[in-house]
């Protein structure tokens, strides 16, 4: 299971202008023309691709920011799956719930809870939890690094942009520098008005995709401690696979 992110942009304008010609110098400044326009050409192109660089490093700061001013994160998340070998789509709903380290994640079926040094992951199907030190890799994708694992291990470019509301939407794709992890590439969709992500596609080498959209968010909820521990006794009969 993983979980993600979030980010935004400014649009930047590029203009040429244009120069005059005399009559009696009509080719040769046709010619000059000609070169000095295919040589803004390739620098509108070199710095279309650096800006849009800037732009995209400009708006994850500014989430950053914005996410980690936040003591604890609530939100409804929705998953889908598809693609891979078999071409089979699903979906999923669940609660994210975070603070710090520690999080939960209760997606109906499972169940993922961390204290930020043990995780537990309980299957209801199996009414069985498994119980394993929380010590995940720089690279990896996990709850509590949704929002911020942008920041460094990744090279981001501005996707594309659109009005798709009154504040208007921004794609970022983010591209890990290390080759070695499972996934190529992150596309997030923000909001830019309220510098919250509304989806997250996985882009897996395997070919699967997996897509999270946050359906509602709440920013510094009071979060119970018990929430981050899995308690046996609410789940009668569970077998406890201790794998520490």
């Amino acid at each position: 299971m993983r979980c993600f992110l979030l980010l935004t942009a400014v649009a930047l304008m590029l203009h040429s202008v244009p120069e005059t010609v005399t009559a009696g110098t009509f080719q040769q400044t046709r010619k000059s023309n000609k070169s000095e326009r295919a040589a803004k050409a390739r620098k509108k192109s070199k710095v279309e691709a650096e800006s849009g660089d800037e732009r995209s490093k400009a708006l994850l700061k500014a989430m950053s920011k914005h996410y980690r001013s936040m003591k604890s994160m609530e939100a409804q998340v929705a998953l889908e799956m598809e693609g891979g070998a078999g071409q089979k789509k699903e979906s999923r709903k669940g609660k994210l719930f975070l603070r710090g380290r520690k999080f939960r994640i209760d997606m109906g079926e499972q169940l993922l809870i961390s204290d930020g040094k043990i995780s537990w992951t309980y299957l209801k199907e199996m009414n069985e939890v498994s119980i394993s030190l929380y010590e995940p890799t720089p690279d990896q994708i996990t709850p509590d690094n949704l929002f911020t694992l942008y920041e460094k291990g990744f090279d981001s470019f501005m996707d594309s942009e659109t009005g798709g509301d009154r504040d208007g939407i921004a794609q970022i794709d983010l591209i890990p520098q290390n080759k070695s992890v499972s996934y190529f590439k992150v596309r997030l969709t923000v909001h830019k008005g309220s510098r919250q992500i509304q989806k997250a596609i996985v882009f897996d080498k395997s070919g699967v995709q997996y897509a999270y959209s946050i359906t509602a968010f709440k920013a510094n909820p009071v979060l119970k401690e018990d929430l981050f521990a899995f308690n046996p006794k609410a789940y009668p009969g569970v077998e406890v696979v201790d794998m520490r």
